[in-house]
């Protein structure tokens, strides 16, 4: 299992940091809560003069995904007043020794924003298969959450020798549910296991600790999409300099998709997520051809 934190971390590794470019940190010198702080100190000895000479009135720093201005500093007792949650970040807690950055090109913020932007977007190209089972009944069966379409349902017939299809209808926006969503049955015997193969949305994450599979659903053969389009979304609102183009566009002919002359690097990263999502999606209707519907209910195909 891997936390929409690592998605971040390796759009900074493979496509944002380059190798030679270390970027001014420090740490934090005791941790700061989200309401009542507006002094952070930092640690000795990982700034230089030269970067302690940035954090002048109107630095922002960044901790976390939060971004601080920096009203004052005492580079003599390593403290910075600081005004919290700037550029429209939330102010939050930050446990002692979480790195500080001066000035940072690709704010964290905006990276994250990126790839939930991304994660929900891949919805309806792509999308999530569940299995999961269910008892058939006279009234209706709870699916899971974000459930969009049932794409087979497959029920023991009554001597018990072979499956056959069961008739499903899916009830959406459906509040009687505690998942928004269920199932209910026609010409399909009470009491009986339906194995049952749904379509889902994606789900946008609500923190960085979201689990990228079990939470977000994505799968992990779909994060170079998520961080292809998240780079792309990211320089297409920031001015980059020449050397991290020049870093991105080797990343993209490492993998064998070289960036065209004269092309924009950003419309280079939408074509190559255009072309990772055909594939995917081709994978998928290969896997899961649609299901055949009589009157609004689903038989599988």
């Amino acid at each position: 299992m891997a936390a929409v934190s690592t998605l971040i971390d390796r759009i900074y590794r493979d496509f944002l940091n380059k190798p030679d470019d270390l970027s001014a940190f420090s740490r934090l010198d005791g941790a700061i809560s989200s309401t009542t702080s507006t002094s952070v100190v930092y640690e000795s000895g990982l700034f230089s003069t030269e970067e302690e000479n940035l954090l002048g009135n109107g630095a922002i720093v960044e901790v976390g995904k939060e971004l601080m201005l920096v009203t004052s500093a005492n580079t003599s007792t390593r403290t910075l007043t600081v005004a919290r949650g700037y550029a429209g970040t939330d102010a939050a807690t930050h446990l002692d020794e979480t790195n500080i950055f001066i000035n940072p090109t690709f704010p964290r913020k905006s990276v994250y924003d990126a790839v939930s932007d991304n994660i929900s977007r891949l919805y309806p190209s792509l999308y999530n298969v569940t299995t999961t089972n269910v008892t058939s009944s006279s009234t209706y069966q709870e699916v899971p959450a974000s459930t969009v379409e049932v794409l087979t349902s497959y029920v023991q017939n009554s001597t018990g020798d072979q499956y056959t299809s069961a008739g499903i209808q899916l009830l959406r926006d459906f509040p009687p549910s505690s998942t928004n969503t269920a199932v209910q049955f026609y010409n399909t015997s009470n009491g009986k296991t339906v194995h049952l193969v749904v379509k889902r949305k994606f789900v946008r994450p609500t923190d960085e600790t979201s689990d990228i599979e079990s939470v977000c659903l994505v799968a992990p053969e779909y994060e170079q999409i998520v961080m292809v389009g998240a780079v792309a979304d990211i320089i297409g609102a920031t001015d980059i300099d020449a050397s991290t183009q020049e870093f991105i566009t080797e990343k993209l002919a490492a993998e064998s998709y070289p960036v065209g002359s004269g092309e924009r690097l950003r419309n280079a990263l939408l074509r190559l997520r255009s072309l990772l999502i055909d594939e995917a999606r081709g994978n998928l209707r290969s896997l899961y051809p649609a299901p055949v519907s009589i009157m609004n209910i689903n038989y599988s195909a």
